[in-house]
């Protein structure tokens, strides 16, 4: 049994023949940029389990070492996805959902019980890190100009990106809500994408409670739409390309490694390609390790809450409140972990399975 850094060979992998220190993906893109903007991305789905709290650790350990490496400052913009769904309202064999901003605006959901776990965790990884961020919630994302413009892009080109972004069943998801009572179609049968000349995006579809409505997203703002993940992951690509000049920045997006691979390679790829953006304006891609379970799987919110998986596993490693309580000094253990991590290519391009952290970290004798 591997138990502390000592027994763990690291051993290379392709990249880390390129690259000495993990800032070397940055340069050439970082040149003649005035700042580091580094953007990452959660589900504001509940309280962050340990995969989570290790990734947004990571993206602060990661901007602290690149500024000091290129001598530049940098910023953390951290993406807060509360068009997530809170709740599945099942209709005449049909999935609606309304998503957690709605749920919160409406009082049927409390905000702190979704956010202060990211709070905490966000203010503790600045503070140790020394770099300033801000949050952007979903509905300030969803309206900002470049972000339109893509929309606009894709939907006028929906037979060139339903392979990209909808390769099972064609159908490009950008679902609009029930004017009256906030339900989303999940499925978007309903839906009719139309992309008007100027830039107007009309989005028709049915709600089972208040029939047909259009949703008009223009370019000055109006409008709200949920982008699934793959149409989503396109339009943050062309808007980080975007800020490489609104900010002077050299635009890096960090996420887990399960992003990376096949995701990067058929749907990020691909998508900023069709829409014309040359790789030399893409964002850097920088993907943290993937913390995996005893199966060597993905370790998963979902699985704990909709099906009960990790029975084994102890609480402290799926709460971040029960992971503080239990141990007021644990954030600091992984900051030293991670920030090994974000400054080693072989360290950070490689995955951690949740008991070698367990052990490592000195969370306790209960087996995973």
């Amino acid at each position: 049994m591997i138990r502390n850094a000592a027994d763990l060979v690291y051993a290379p992998v392709g990249i880390a023949h390129l690259t000495g220190d993990n800032v070397d993906l940055l340069r050439s893109a970082a040149l003649g940029r005035s700042r580091l903007r580094i953007t990452t991305a959660a589900q504001i789905n509940g309280k962050p389990h340990f995969g989570t709290v290790a990734a947004v650790l990571a993206v602060f350990a990661l901007a602290e070492h690149a500024s000091a490496v290129l001598d530049k400052p940098a910023e953390v913009v951290f993406d807060a996805l509360d068009n997530a769904p809170a709740v599945t309202v099942p209709i005449s064999g049909e999935t609606y959902t309304r998503s957690v901003a709605d749920l919160v605006r409406a009082g049927g959901l409390e905000h702190s019980e979704r956010f202060d776990g990211f709070t905490r965790l966000l203010e503790y990884a600045a503070d140790r890190a020394g770099v300033p961020y801000t949050v952007r919630p979903y509905a300030e994302y969803q309206r900002l100009a470049p972000v339109r413009e893509c929309l606009h892009t894709i939907a006028g080109h929906l037979e060139e990106f339903r392979p990209i972004v909808a390769p099972a069943d064609g159908v490009v998801r950008i679902r609009p809500r029930c004017p009256h009572c906030r339900l989303v179609e999940k499925s978007a049968r309903s839906l009719k994408i139309t992309a008007v000349p100027g830039g107007d995006v009309l989005l028709a579809s049915k709600c089972p409670l208040h029939g047909k409505y259009i949703e008009t997203i223009t370019q000055a703002g109006a409008g709200w739409y949920d982008a699934n993940t793959p149409v989503r992951s396109v339009l943050k690509g062309f808007l980080l390309a975007a800020e490489r000049d609104l900010y002077d920045a050299c635009t890096v997006s960090v996420d887990g490694a399960d992003w990376g691979g096949a995701w990067h390679a058929h749907v990020l790829a691909p998508g900023l390609a069709t829409l014309g953006v040359p790789p030399s304006n893409w964002p850097v891609s920088v993907f943290t390790p993937l913390i995996v379970d005893a199966s060597g799987g993905k370790l998963s919110k979902t699985l704990y809450v909709q099906h009960g998986a990790y029975a084994d596993l102890p609480e402290l490693m799926l709460n971040l409140d029960v992971l503080l309580a239990t141990d007021e000094g644990i954030l600091d253990r992984v900051w030293d972990e991670v920030s090994g991590w974000v400054r080693e290519p072989r360290r950070l391009h490689r995955s951690y399975s949740v008991e070698f952290l367990r052990r490592r970290l000195n969370l306790g004798a209960q087996a995973c």
